[in-house]
């Protein structure tokens, strides 16, 4: 098995969940359009959160003097329907290599 470069960036619900846990940190969109790299305080693999399908629950800091904070994520080829989720949640296309969406950004 090769080792994994440090700029690999995955592609795909596992991979990327995989890429993410072993490194305990993940690459997260800004409202001003940049590419915040945050630490993952703990990560959670889930179906649903309040009826709503979901599968990860991760809680993250951008340092360790910052709170940590809760969100969700979807991998899907598709938008979710934001508003019914009740949490933030980043949501990644699950086809290609990209750092996902949140709200207002699609």
């Amino acid at each position: 098995m090769t080792a994994q470069p440090e700029h690999y960036n995955p592609v795909g619900k596992r991979d990327t969940l995989d890429t993410w846990r072993k490194r305990m940190r993940m690459p997260v969109p800004t409202k001003a359009c940049n590419i915040l790299d945050v630490r993952i305080a703990a990560l959670y693999e889930t179906t649903s959160v309040n009826g709503m399908p979901l599968d990860a629950l991760v809680e993250a800091q951008i340092t360790e003097d910052k709170k940590v904070v809760q969100f969700g994520v979807i991998f899907s080829p598709s938008p979710p329907d934001w508003d019914k989720y009740g949490i933030p949640v980043l949501w990644i296309d699950d086809k290609r290599t990209n750092v996902g969406r949140w709200k207002g950004m699609v």
